[in-house]
């Protein structure tokens, strides 16, 4: 595709303003497949935006210092879908039910991406967002 990365991949701190660094990151690299639709390339780093919030917010909140959050972007192997990816090595928190404008993050992903699905385990949780090609 040109001059346009095909895939993406990226460790920062688990820390609010590298949620920031990662979420221009991942807004140009999206802007490089999705030029066409500008709505889908906004809705997408919003909702890999929320991912990496959790992430610095609640995966290592039990600890003294941030982990590591990665984030990953690729085509699938069929090249039919993007396929992000949003893991910590932390540890997984359940949502805890409605508290507010807080504990939104889970469904404005659902409601932003064209399927996700988020794996917790022992060694951290990853959140993979599909949108199809």
């Amino acid at each position: 595709m040109g001059d346009v990365e095909d895939a993406l991949h990226l460790e920062a701190p688990a820390t609010p303003s590298d949620v920031g660094r990662l979420r221009r990151a991942v807004r140009r690299w999206l802007r490089g497949h999705l030029s066409e639709d500008e709505d889908v390339v906004d809705n997408l780093t919003l909702a890999v935006s929320e991912a990496l919030e959790n992430a610095a917010e609640h995966a290592y909140a039990d600890q003294d210092e941030a982990g590591t959050m990665t984030l990953s972007g690729q085509w699938d192997p069929t090249g039919r879908a993007l396929v992000i990816t949003v893991s910590d090595a932390g540890r997984w928190r359940a949502p805890t039910g409605s508290n507010g404008y807080r504990g939104r993050g889970l469904a404005l992903i659902e409601e932003l991406a064209a399927a996700y699905t988020v794996d917790p385990g022992p060694g951290g949780t990853t959140v993979t967002l599909r949108h199809p090609a």
